[in-house]
């Protein structure tokens, strides 16, 4: 198996682990080898759910939002995507999205900060950084997109890293009275008092890592489908439908 894989499943892992199956649910009628080889690659793991794959004879392995496919004997292990040729989709993508909204779904708003509209029609999650230029150039949009009744939901993902300014500045808007207007504040280049306690911002910075952010705004629609780096809200309300 790639050294990649096992970093996405253990990305995944930290991100989700309270939402994590026991292994009995997991297990269910899969079969032993199965089973007894994702142990074994992937020890003191259990996976989101095990089941049969599209395929006659695959199993599919979930862990958050990493996908893998093992043969019924369990010797033969697939890190790829799974395309349907006739009906043209990707299967594989399908079940991401998927559950990109079942971890999403797990998740209280109360650990977001988030911009509301009277009426919620549709909902963008965004990993956004403070510093990130294109993610305050959406965050200046924010009243467009309200205004067509887009609920704007943010995780805090300092680029970077751990104990950098953007984290610090992150940590900041967290335990400000209000948040959102703290992170509104932070993203028009006011300087904020520090402030330090008790915050999600790390394990945000991990589930993002999980859902394969490779740049902010990182935005996940509310169908999982994910949008990499800015649009305008303009073309955002069109994609939404709206």
């Amino acid at each position: 198996m790639k050294n990649n894989t096992y970093i996405k499943i253990a990305a995944a892992f930290f991100a989700i682990i309270s939402f994590t199956l026991s292994w009995a649910e997991a297990a269910g009628d899969i079969p032993h080898a199965v089973t007894d080889r994702l142990q074994k690659i992937i020890p003191g793991t259990a996976p989101s759910e095990v089941r049969a794959a599209p395929v006659s004879g695959l199993f599919e392995a979930r862990y958050g939002t990493t996908i893998l496919y093992l043969s019924a004997d369990g010797r033969y292990l697939i890190d790829g995507e799974m395309l349907d040729l006739e009906s043209r989709t990707n299967l594989t993508d399908e079940r991401i999205a998927s559950a990109r909204v079942e971890i999403l779904n797990g998740l209280d708003e109360s650990e977001m900060v988030v911009y509301a509209p009277k009426e919620s029609k549709r909902t963008l999650t965004i990993f956004t950084d403070i510093d990130c230029p294109y993610c305050v150039r959406l965050h200046e949009e924010r009243e467009e997109l309200m205004d067509a009744g887009i609920k704007l939901r943010y995780l805090l993902y300092p680029r970077a890293g751990f104990n950098s300014s953007s984290y610090q500045k992150a940590v900041t808007v967290w335990c400000s009275e209000d948040r959102a207007a703290a992170l509104t504040a932070a993203k028009s280049g006011e300087k904020l008092d520090k402030k330090s306690c008790e915050n999600p911002v790390m394990s945000q910075m991990r589930l993002a890592t999980s859902f394969g952010l490779q740049g902010t705004p990182h935005i996940v629609v509310d169908d999982g489908e994910v949008i990499s780096g800015y649009m305008p809200a303009k073309k955002l309300i069109e994609k939404l439908g709206l």
